[in-house]
C-alpha cells in the first residue's frame, strides 16, 4: 500500500481503493471505491466498500476531477480538493491507495 500523496500514477481509475482513518458514522478504517457513474456532468464517485456503510455512495464528482487525457480522476485534484469534497475527518496525507481488491476462493 502506498499513500495517496506519494502514488507515482497522476490517475486514478474505477476500481481503486481508497483507505483511510475513520470517524463515526464510519468504522476505526474505512475503505473507499472509485467507480464510473455514467453520468457526463459527474462522471466518477466513490462507494463505501467496508463496514456498516458498505454500498451506500459517499460522492458523486464533478467533470473537473477528469483527466482530459483518456479518463480516470486526476491524482492532483483529489489531493487538493480531498477536504471540500470527500472526507474533511481525515487529512489526505493518511489516504492509502490501494490498486484493487482481488477476489480469493471460497474455502469450505
Amino acid at each position: 500500500m502506498v499513500r495517496l500523496i506519494d502514488l507515482k500514477e497522476n490517475f486514478i481509475w474505477h476500481g481503486n481503493v481508497l483507505r483511510l482513518p475513520g470517524k463515526y458514522p464510519y468504522e476505526k478504517f474505512v475503505d473507499f471505491m472509485v467507480y464510473e457513474t455514467q453520468d457526463k456532468d459527474r462522471p466518477y464517485g466513490l462507494i463505501v466498500t467496508s463496514g456498516y456503510k458498505a454500498g451506500l455512495i459517499l460522492v458523486q464528482l464533478p467533470r473537473e476531477c477528469s483527466s482530459t487525457e483518456g479518463g480516470g480522476i486526476r491524482k492532483d485534484w483529489l489531493v487538493s480538493n480531498w477536504e471540500k469534497w470527500i472526507y474533511p475527518d481525515c487529512n489526505v496525507a493518511e489516504v492509502n491507495f490501494i490498486d484493487r481488491y482481488e477476489a480469493r476462493p471460497i474455502l469450505p
